[in-house]
């Protein structure tokens, strides 16, 4: 090999190397993630608070099924009414929507604030006025009570890659006659996504603190509690 052939194989492989050097520092660099993200969810609840508002009601005496009715029919045959079982709930489905503002802090952390509905419905619990001796809660033969509301929430968040995962401080704003009405709780959040693409899957898992009725009332208390699955929509608003 010539004096100037290998000058010019060292030129190549230094350039060569120098080029390495540099695609493999810019490859170390993570990818800057956005300041804000907003998101809109719509999915539904596994387990919302109609469950745990009936599960109280039967925990309180007013889970008692209405006994059947019987008689005859025109063939003078005994027949007799399906028994009606409590608690009763109408008005109630398993749609929800969350929707939040993230501002992200580094790469991998970041601040969400949540708004959210809560399942909502009436419940209506029977309890046995003739039984003896009587409970003392069964001060009426069926007690309605309606539920529902909205929730906040703000989590810090930890990310990586297409995981998230939120843990923070929530609040409850319930619509119901039982003692407070305003529920102080905590809400775990994850999310999946698959960027770029601006659609992710959210589980949400909320229990709140302890409600019920007067203590004069000898009710139970019980804790709200939702585990949420929906669909999400993210956009950012520099994009």
């Amino acid at each position: 090999m010539s004096h100037s052939s290998a000058r010019r194989a060292c030129a190549i492989a230094v350039a060569s190397f120098g080029v390495a050097i540099s695609a493999s520092a810019q490859s170390s660099i993570p990818a800057t993630v956005p300041a804000w993200t907003m998101t809109l969810d719509l999915g539904a609840f596994v387990e919302g608070n109609r469950q745990a508002v009936t599960n109280w009601l039967r925990h309180n005496s007013y889970g008692i099924a209405e006994p059947r009715h019987c008689g005859f029919d025109f063939h003078l045959q005994p027949s007799c009414d399906a028994g009606v079982n409590y608690p009763r709930v109408s008005g109630s489905g398993i749609v929800g929507g969350v929707a939040s503002v993230r501002r992200r802090i580094t790469n991998r952390t970041a601040v969400e604030v949540f708004a959210a509905t809560e399942q909502s419905g009436v419940a209506t619990g029977r309890c046995d006025d003739e039984a003896s001796p009587r409970d003392v809660r069964c001060t009426d033969k069926f007690l309605e009570l309606e539920f529902g509301g909205a929730s906040f929430a703000a989590l810090a968040v930890m990310s990586s890659r297409h995981l998230h995962l939120g843990v923070g401080p929530a609040l409850l704003l319930a619509n119901w006659r039982m003692k407070p009405a305003h529920l102080a709780g905590a809400w775990i959040d994850a999310t999946a996504d698959h960027e770029p693409w601006p659609f992710f899957l959210r589980t949400q898992y909320r229990v709140y603190r302890q409600a019920s009725f007067a203590p004069e009332q000898r009710f139970t208390g019980f804790h709200p509690s939702t585990l949420f699955m929906g669909l999400g929509f993210m956009f950012r608003p520099n994009n």
